[in-house]
């Protein structure tokens, strides 16, 4: 049965030179702890507010532009996995022996992560709508690096920027017709 022949059996003939690159297990563990990194920690973040954005979050005042509440959870998890595809391609590149990058790439990771406790839980509308300002600027850096290491990587990060750009404007807008929610840490006292 030609099945079970191989290719050379057959009448076909190897080249060498369309051959697959062999995957290396250190490069799938190392991808799929970028991955998991990611997309566990974006998956954390979700549950721990889920119940907030059920509750608190419906009865806020948002924009007529405010995307949809089902919109957040694939948008997010698509960019979660872009930034770990970035991620393991910048790893492929140099490794961990350069500082800055990695550096970028987990103060940006920590910023996102930071978000979402300080609007949902804390409801601080104000201070997570600045610490979003921190996260896109974080994120140009890391873009702005990635790119200059592997092109493709950085330009998996500008659907990122872009998102959080648009949610920093988003955030600076709920806090703006929200002006009487109290969060959790009184910084600036009502008058």
């Amino acid at each position: 049965m030609a099945m079970d022949k191989i290719p050379e059996e057959l009448g076909y003939k190897s080249d060498p030179d369309s051959a697959a690159p062999r995957i290396k297990k250190k490069d799938v563990l190392v991808f799929l702890a970028f991955l998991l990194l990611t997309e566990g920690g974006g998956a954390l973040i979700g549950i721990s507010t889920a119940n907030q954005i059920a509750t608190w979050y419906k009865d806020l005042v948002k924009p007529s532009w405010n995307p949809p509440n089902w919109l957040f959870g694939p948008m997010w998890t698509t960019l979660y996995f872009l930034q770990a595809v970035s991620a393991f391609m910048v790893w492929k590149s140099i490794g961990f022996k350069k500082v800055l990058p990695w550096l970028l790439f987990f103060t940006q990771l920590a910023l996102n992560w930071a978000w979402s406790p300080l609007f949902f839980i804390a409801h601080e509308l104000f201070w997570a709508s600045v610490e979003s300002v921190f996260q896109a600027l974080f994120i140009l850096f890391t873009t702005t690096i990635f790119f200059d290491i592997q092109r493709t990587a950085g330009l998996l990060f500008l659907p990122y920027l872009g998102w959080v750009t648009f949610a920093t404007y988003l955030s600076f807008t709920i806090w703006q017709l929200n002006p009487d929610t109290l969060g959790l840490w009184i910084v600036f006292p009502q008058n």
